[in-house]
């Protein structure tokens, strides 16, 4: 019977582990790319005018809403607050990060996406973007179903024996 509660001990340390770095890859890059795009707001606004998919007028309030919407998400999944929710805007943003650059990459169109530095594989129109976008849905999809609890910090008890 010890034996027993052994392995189940070292499996939910394993999962605990694997929740705190998910965490942190995917609230850290979300952090990290809604920092830039805020501390270069007028760069990011002409490259959202370069997908050429939104009305004139969503323009604007896109570059300021979305970076801000980004580094939030990150920060909450950093922290452990609502990450359930969290991970369900973040899915919900890759996915249409995902059909845009294909929507373009489809109409011929090659410009910076504007996620990271220009001189980024990740950055520019090309699969190589839509593969890592997706896999990064499959990592927040894995953390929404790992993480059960509304704040992760909360009653999290790791016995190693």
């Amino acid at each position: 019977m010890e034996e027993n509660s052994v392995h189940n001990n070292t499996i939910s340390s394993r999962l605990v582990i694997t929740m705190v770095i998910l965490r942190f890859w995917l609230g850290g890059l979300f952090a990290y790319t809604g920092i830039q795009k805020i501390f270069h707001i007028v760069k990011f606004k002409d490259l959202i005018a370069n997908y050429e998919i939104l009305p004139y007028w969503m323009i604007n309030i896109t570059a300021i809403i979305l970076p801000w919407l980004e580094f939030w998400v990150g920060i909450f999944i950093i922290a452990g607050i609502f990450v359930r929710a969290s991970t369900i805007i973040q899915i919900s943003l890759l996915l249409i990060f995902v059909a845009t650059i294909s929507f373009n990459i489809a109409r011929g169109l090659d410009f910076s996406c504007g996620c990271f530095s220009e001189a980024n594989t990740a950055s520019g129109m090309n699969y190589q973007h839509i593969i890592f976008n997706m896999s990064l849905v499959v990592m927040a999809s894995l953390l929404y179903f790992l993480e059960r609890r509304r704040f992760s910090h909360s009653r999290t008890k790791i016995s190693v024996q």
